[in-house]
């Protein structure tokens, strides 16, 4: 991901934990939400994010034109509307609400000095995926 221009759509706690993520491989992230959390907020004084400070808009997705979307906003019909303009763009999306609006999953991570591991479930057995990575984490880093 190091370079690629991912855009995040939301800025609560699902919208956090992905940008962490992300900006540990290098992305250039670019956040669109009216509302942002604390580390949001303080990652974008920091010019290690772009921060935009409204709510997502059709358009938004071709004019950034990003190699990949993460819609975590509150708003189901926000998330749908980004999941059809990304799709219609041929953009990998992630939609964090709704697992058959996804054309690829965020996988949980877990990493060491010499690992990194992702995971994700074949159903969506999101308290799985918790305790695997859970049991992952404990093998990386003993």
């Amino acid at each position: 991901m190091c370079g690629k221009n991912v855009l995040v759509i939301g800025g609560g706690k699902i919208a956090e934990g992905r940008i962490k993520i992300l900006n540990g491989f290098g992305a250039e992230i670019t956040v669109i939400s009216p509302k942002v959390t604390e580390y949001i907020e303080n990652t974008a004084s920091m010019n290690n994010i772009r921060l935009i400070k409204r709510k997502y808009k059709k358009g938004d997705i071709s004019s950034l034109t990003p190699f990949l979307v993460i819609a975590a906003t509150d708003e189901r019909q926000a998330n749908h509307k980004a999941m059809t303009e990304a799709k219609k763009l041929n953009i990998n999306i992630s939609v964090a609400d709704c697992r058959e609006e996804c054309s690829c999953y965020f996988p949980a991570i877990a990493d060491s000095d010499a690992y990194i591991a992702g995971l994700v479930s074949k159903n969506g057995d999101h308290s799985g995926v918790k305790k695997m990575i859970k049991k992952i984490r404990g093998v990386l880093n003993p």
